[in-house]
């Protein structure tokens, strides 16, 4: 489960790069031209390879919760929380690619 989680995570950050990359092309961004485009487009746009850490360090997380048998860090938390990841990086790409409408 903890491997199909972070499947959906790192797609939801690869397709919401490459559509916020496309917004912004389409609308004929480059990087010398001040045009004005959103903010938060940018910042996703530029640093948004490091993103990518973030399913990294939950499946170790999760990987960790599985082998202690806490009563707070346990699978289900993994699970609950790598889905929050993955629906938090979805809205998060869902409203960026809004702003250009």
């Amino acid at each position: 489960m903890i491997v199909s989680i972070a499947s959906v995570q790192f797609v939801f950050l690869a397709l919401g790069m490459l559509a916020l990359n496309v917004l912004l092309k389409a609308g004929g961004y480059a990087p010398n031209l001040s045009a004005s485009f959103p903010p938060q487009a940018l910042f996703l746009a530029h640093q948004g390879l490091w993103l990518f850490c973030i399913p990294l360090f939950w499946i170790a997380l999760a990987t960790a919760c599985q082998h202690w048998n806490n009563r707070l860090l346990n699978e289900t938390t993994a699970r609950i929380s790598g889905a929050l990841i993955a629906l938090t990086i979805f809205s998060v790409y869902l409203h960026t690619a809004s702003l250009f409408f």
